[in-house]
Order: structure tokens, then sequence, then C-alpha cells
């Protein structure tokens, strides 16, 4: 595939802000059935299967009637993928994503299944959640979570120092060399020769994408590529896939809290923060999720500040609290030594 860039569309492609919790559910469905990849999702599979046959226990996983997400979740590397499963623009929290998927326009969701269902089969329920019935989109948002609690969520711990360690060496390279530097970068299966950026894929037949002045998204992947198709998509966005610097993966085992050695060093409170703020979190949320008071949470966050691992700046009344590159690559390094080895 070749992705055929303007003058303009350089000027306009930019790095994600923050990875969607909701798409990287969508890529791990994919990667599940597709053995291609790092050798240590094996490990991640065999789980996440057995979590998934496992029966719901009503409260704490529950099942869907249907199998919605499934049904609709790419089986193919040919496949195209709905927007609303894979959204541009991040949220914190997958339930948010979730809320905003619900609320998308009939006359969106319509075009999108559209322009899918020429290019694959889609199950008869989609022609409901076309026409805007409640019940199919909550279905599918069901079955969403569902998934989502037994494939990603145990892991989001390392997934999230994976993509944000990517997300700050990407940055790196755009201030040190510009956008054509972090083009020339994305990884062995893409070669930039301006203006085309050349894309290995699977596909047996030749494609050329023109971005048409739109400019590019470029967003890590923890689970696979994925090369924009759809001509008439408004933002274009381009996954690349994020490998970690390891032999181990954070997906090796499920990430259940602070590693202990990341923990020794920085104490378990301290440990336990510095992984909730890889999500981005202001201090009340930094607070409620670790299971401190506000006074507290500020408090380790400002340490953390000091040592130069957290970023903070001030939005009105709120402060919100990131990674540095720092914070990241050691929250990636300890997520991959809390892994076994291979």
């Amino acid at each position: 595939m070749r992705i055929h860039f303007t003058l303009t569309d350089l000027a306009r492609t930019r790095l994600a802000a923050r990875p969607s919790p909701l798409a990287v559910t969508t890529f791990s469905a994919f990667r599940l059935v597709q053995r291609a990849g790092a050798p240590g999702l094996d490990g991640w599979r065999r789980q996440v299967r057995a979590g998934l046959a496992a029966p719901g226990d009503g409260v704490d996983r529950p099942a869907p009637q249907k199998p919605y997400f499934a049904q609709l979740a790419p089986r193919d590397p040919a496949h195209p993928i709905p927007r609303f499963l894979r959204p541009h623009i991040g949220l914190r929290t997958l339930d948010d994503e979730l809320e905003r998927l619900l609320s998308t326009p009939q006359r969106a969701l319509r075009a999108d299944l559209d322009y899918v269902g020429r290019h694959r089969p889609l199950p008869r329920w989609t022609r409901d959640l076309a026409d805007g019935d409640l019940a199919a989109a909550n279905g599918l948002a069901a079955a969403v979570r569902d998934y989502h609690r037994v494939a990603v969520a145990p892991y989001w711990p390392g997934l999230a120092a994976l993509l944000a360690a990517d997300r700050a060496a990407r940055t790196r390279q755009l201030g040190d060399g510009g956008i054509e530097e972090v083009l020339h970068a994305l990884g062995p299966r893409m070669r930039w020769r301006p203006p085309v950026l050349e894309v290995q894929t699977r596909a047996e037949v030749e494609y050329d994408y023109h971005l048409g002045g739109r400019g590019l998204v470029l967003a890590p992947g923890a689970f696979s590529s994925y090369v924009p198709c759809d001509p008439d998509e408004e933002q274009p966005t381009l996954y690349y896939e994020v490998a970690p610097d390891s032999d181990r993966h954070p997906l090796l085992a499920p990430l259940g809290g602070p590693h202990g050695g990341l923990a020794a060093l920085l104490g378990h409170s301290r440990a336990a923060v510095l992984e909730v703020i890889a999500d981005g979190v202001t201090t009340g949320q930094l607070a409620r999720r670790v299971g401190l008071s506000p006074a507290s949470a500020s408090e380790h966050a400002g340490v953390l500040r000091r040592a130069g691992l957290v970023a903070t700046r001030r939005s009105g009344r709120f402060s919100h609290h990131t990674l540095t590159a720092l914070g990241s690559e050691l929250l990636l390094h300890a997520a991959a030594s809390r892994s076994p080895a291979p």
C-alpha cells in the first residue's frame, strides 16, 4: 500500500494525543484469532481464551446474549474496521468511549457500516444498529465491556506504559527532525520515500491511498497495525504496531499490582501512583483510583515530578498529571520484568 502526501498533508500530520482503549480492544480481538505477531502474545491468547470460555457469574462478568463484538470485530487482515470501533480521539476510559459510541449519529453509523459491508459480510443485527436500534447498540457495548474485562483490562498498566513510552519517543523524534523523522522510524514494514509512505500489507493487490490535504493521525497500536482504507474518512488514522524493546512482552502475564522491584524503589503507594498516572489523570481521579486522600495523592505526584518521572500542568482548578519519557520507560521496564521468561 502507498499513502500519498502533499505538503498540506505533512503539515497536518500529527501524533494521537492518547491511546484509545476501544481501539486497543478492537485490535486485540483481531490478534486473538491471528497468530502472527510477537511470540509473547501466545501466553496472552491462552489466558484470554480460557477466561472467555469460563461462564459468567452474573455479577462481575455478565455474558451478553449475542456475540455482537465477536461478529463485528475483524477476522482477516483485509477486513476494514468500523470507525466507531477504532476512534482516532482516545478518551480516558473504555466507558467514556462506549458512551460516545452510543451517541454516534445514526447517519454516521449507517455510512460506516455501509462501507464495511461492501468489503466483508456483516451480521443481520447490524441493520438494526444502522437504523438506530437502542437494543443493538447496548448489546454491542455490553459485548465490548465483557471482552475487554478479560482480554485487556488485566494488562492495561503494561499496555499504557508501552504506548506512553512510544509516544514520548515519537515526540522526541518530532522535535529533533520533524514529522519526516517520525515517518522514517515507524517500523520495518513501513518505508518513507517522499512524498509516499510505503506500507507492507498482507493484501494481494497494491493500493494507492491519497490523503488529499486531510493529513494523517499517527496512533500507536499495542496488538496490530491498521492502515487507512476508507477514502471518505474525515481524519485518516494510521495505527502502527508498537513492539517492546525486550524479549519479554507486557502481555505475558496479567499486571496485578505494582511490580516488586518498582515498589522497592519508590514504595508501594508511589509505584501505584506512577501506574495510574500512565493513563493521564487529575489529582482527584488519581486519589480515587489509588485509594488515597487528594492531599496524599498530590504529595506523591509532586515527589515523582521532582524526580523527573511525572509532568503536571494546571487547567483552572485542576492539576493534570502525565508521565514523562523517563517515567514511561521506567514503568515499561518494570512491566516487562514482572513477566515470566518465555
